[in-house]
């Protein structure tokens, strides 16, 4: 039984959880075609469909996955790349949305409309978020691995 369902919400559509979820938890894996950063060029808006998972390597988020939107304050976060999961407890019917800047690494920007108090106005890099916000989501292991890497290096 799928812990989500996709439903409308104030920016289109969005990702619900259709139960009771813990923090912790996984809520869904996301899939899709492995495709290029060419190959997401050429999606224009739905180019915030993919997901990067890799340098050059990115998913082409399938349904229901792709529904989940961006938030400034999530509720979930990406984990071992492909793994939605909760960061707090979230109670059935509420919207799940992750910070997509956990997952980019490219010049990939867009507007935000997330509509969250601590909203940054701007989706964009890892890299660019602020060191004490970067270091929170490294801490809760919520960074594409391929990101946490090359800060390593």
């Amino acid at each position: 039984m799928s812990r989500v369902t996709v439903g409308p919400c104030e920016l289109g559509l969005g990702l619900f959880a259709s139960e009771n979820i813990g923090a912790g938890e996984p809520i869904l894996r996301l899939e899709g075609s492995e495709i290029t950063l060419l190959q997401v060029r050429t999606h224009g808006e739905l180019a915030a469909n993919a997901l990067q998972i890799g340098i050059e390597r990115y998913l082409d988020l399938q349904a229901p996955g792709r529904y989940a939107n961006h938030s400034c304050a999530p509720n979930a976060g990406v984990r071992d790349d492909v793994w939605l999961i909760a960061l707090v407890d979230i109670k059935a019917g509420a919207e799940i949305r992750f910070d997509y800047s956990t997952t980019i690494s490219d010049g990939w920007t867009m507007f935000c409309r997330c509509g969250a108090e601590s909203c940054r106005g701007q989706v964009g890099p890892f890299l660019l978020l602020p060191r004490p916000l970067q270091l929170r989501y490294s801490i809760l292991q919520v960074v594409q691995k391929f990101i946490i890497l090359g800060l390593e290096a």
